[in-house]
């Protein structure tokens, strides 16, 4: 009985997850890569929760595939937090929960390593559900845009994600929605890798 529940829960378990490698911080941004980026109830990965989760799917430079999910809030939306990502409570009252939309989520990611501006805040929020959920986080090699940024972007007094895009004149329409911000990175990006041999 207790190798077939094992079985079960191993059953569960996205097939990343299974992995036992240990994801490394990368000094270039990949060609071929994730995009990802969340909203969130607030700025603690302890205390608050995962509200949207998208990401953009990069084969040799274009995107190819869209992932973007609402998510039921496990604490309530703030006035603060709608008024910033237009996310309200009413919106994610049918969203799918954190469980199933981060399985969904693993599946899309697979073994491709993961990119976003800023992206150990991200991935401290789905690090800390995974672990919750399977005791288990993600292995993928990840790159953050917001340290070649800084680098790039030496004439810039603050390096956030809507600043650089509107330095490089990138329409900030919807901006802090999970998925504007994925094209947004992405077109950042681009530019990064253009004004950049070593990226």
């Amino acid at each position: 009985m207790q190798l077939s529940l094992d079985l079960n829960i191993k059953n569960e378990i996205p097939e990343i997850l299974l992995s036992n490698k240990k994801p490394l911080m990368l000094d270039v941004l990949p060609d071929n890569c994730i995009i990802a980026d969340i909203e969130t109830t607030g700025f603690s990965a302890e205390k608050d929760s995962i509200i949207e989760i998208c990401a953009l799917r990069v084969v040799e430079n274009k995107v190819v595939e869209e992932f973007s999910s609402l998510v039921k809030p496990e604490k309530e939306i703030s006035n603060y937090i709608s008024n910033l990502t237009g996310i309200t409570m009413e919106m994610t009252k049918n969203a799918p929960n954190i469980k199933t939309v981060l399985s969904d989520f693993c599946n899309f990611v697979q073994t491709n390593p993961i990119v976003g501006h800023n992206i150990k805040f991200d991935l401290s929020f789905i690090n800390k559900k995974l672990k919750q959920i399977y005791e288990r986080t993600l292995p993928n090699d990840y790159s953050d845009t917001l340290m070649f940024a800084r680098k790039i972007y030496k004439e810039l007094n603050s390096h956030k994600l809507t600043n650089i895009a509107r330095y490089l004149n990138i329409d900030t329409t919807n901006a802090h929605r999970a998925l504007k911000d994925c094209y947004m990175t992405y077109q950042i990006i681009n530019d990064m890798k253009e004004k950049s041999a070593d990226l």
